[in-house]
Formats: C-alpha cells, sequence, structure tokens
C-alpha cells in the first residue's frame, strides 16, 4: 500500500511531539473595552487580545488559542477576580 500522502515524508519529526502533548493551561483575565489579557507560559510575556473574532472563540469557560508571544497552542481559562 502507497503513502496516502507524500507529504508526511516531509514533515520534521519534533512537529509531531509538541503535537502530542497537552497544552498548557494559562488563566485570562478581562480587561477594560472587552479585551483578554493572558501571560505566556513559555516566555512570560503579557499578551492583551483584542481582534473581535478571536474574542468571540474565547467567550467559552476553556478555549484553544495560539499565542502571539510564542507561537504554540494554550488552553485559556477565565479569571474573573480580575474584572474591570
Amino acid at each position: 500500500m502507497t503513502n496516502p500522502s507524500p507529504f508526511w515524508a516531509s514533515i520534521h519529526r519534533s512537529v509531531f511531539h509538541s503535537a502530542a502533548g497537552p497544552l498548557r493551561v494559562t488563566e485570562s483575565a478581562p480587561r477594560p473595552g472587552g479585551a483578554v489579557r493572558y501571560r505566556c507560559p513559555h516566555n512570560d510575556s503579557l499578551v492583551l487580545v483584542t481582534d473581535d473574532a478571536t474574542l468571540a472563540a474565547l467567550e467559552r469557560p476553556t478555549a484553544r488559542l495560539r499565542c502571539a508571544a510564542c507561537g504554540e497552542m494554550h488552553l485559556l481559562t477565565q479569571d474573573d477576580r480580575h474584572s474591570p
């Protein structure tokens, strides 16, 4: 049987290592004006999310988001203690 996709052979093995691991859980806090802020668990940077489409996806209690600071996927949880 042949490989269904010839591109699988060109993907580096390190990609599969990080894809199989669990997402890093990160606490997010609502900010004034509807934005959401969180601290990246990889490089400790503060990230402010202001994009309307991304904010709409973050309305669930937990949501996946590709981090603008490090490029990894994080699982954001809501922290209502810091609400404005």
